[in-house]
């Protein structure tokens, strides 16, 4: 971990400074970095991918750990010079230059990340849908952005929060100051676990999203018209509803996971 004074010195080095509106906040509190890694359970056999490491607040600590591999993947060139320099020699530990949305290799058990705000479900949706090892998974995020992670009615409520909860035990873990950084954000952090729950069909797992984002499309429809976009026959789609156990004039913020499950199962037949 750098100090304050360090990552001061970094920035005056490369003649930078830190983006706020990237999110280049550094965590400065040593026992929450600690905790937070300590989260992952890391054992020999685990293949771990940061996300957006930064100056290598996590990645420092994960490194005193014995793993199979553990990848970086950050998208800002002066980081990744500095944790190759860093990290030089250490044949089980790679560090790609990159957008983590444009990746394409996802062979990880394991994944931490502190996810920027602004592209924060995206990260999450390639993750849970692209790692199809995920065991854990470890974010930071920002606490209002937790909120609507975990939503399960009103407007934060959403397609995501249905794929989550059928993939994942999700818990929150640490609550992490905004004093804790550097720069000091305006906001908030929030750091929560998702844990994978028993074996379950990733494919069907893709279908139950597709089908949920289309009962969202457009919240003050009911599913029976969203869902029309899909089932063009109506005494089909009728058909479908009834098998399902649903009414016509339900909205998607009126389900829950359980029926989602059930509607996607009557549809894919």
């Amino acid at each position: 971990m750098l100090s304050k004074d360090e990552i001061v010195d970094f920035f005056k080095l490369v003649n930078s400074h830190a983006k706020k509106e990237l999110g280049q906040n550094f965590l400065v509190n040593e026992n929450i970095i600690k905790n937070i890694v300590d989260l992952l359970n890391i054992s020999e056999e685990d293949k771990i991918l940061e996300i957006g490491p930064g100056l290598g607040a996590l990645s420092f600590e994960i490194e005193k750990h014995k793993f199979n591999t553990f990848t970086l993947v950050e998208y800002d060139q002066k980081f990744v010079d500095f944790l190759s320099r860093s990290f030089d020699g250490k044949e089980n530990i790679s560090i790609i230059k990159n957008n983590i949305l444009k990746e394409r290799e996802f062979g990880y058990n394991k994944v931490i990340g502190n996810l920027p705000y602004y592209i924060t479900s995206d990260i999450i949706l390639k993750i849970v849908l692209k790692c199809d090892k995920l065991e854990k998974a470890v974010f930071m995020v920002q606490k209002e952005c937790y909120k609507r992670i975990v939503a399960e009615s009103g407007k934060d409520y959403n397609a995501l929060n249905i794929l989550l909860k059928y993939l994942f035990d999700i818990k929150e873990e640490i609550k992490v100051g905004r004093d804790n950084f550097f720069p000091v954000p305006n906001v908030d952090s929030l750091v929560f676990s998702l844990t994978k729950k028993q074996e379950k069909n990733v494919v069907f797992a893709e279908f139950l999203y597709k089908i949920a984002r289309i009962c969202f499309q457009n919240r003050r429809k009911t599913i029976a018209n969203n869902l029309s976009s899909l089932i063009k026959n109506k005494d089909e789609l009728k058909e479908i509803l009834i098998k399902s156990g649903l009414r016509e004039n339900l909205r998607a913020e009126q389900l829950d996971l359980a029926q989602f499950v059930k509607l996607t199962e009557t549809i894919k037949g």
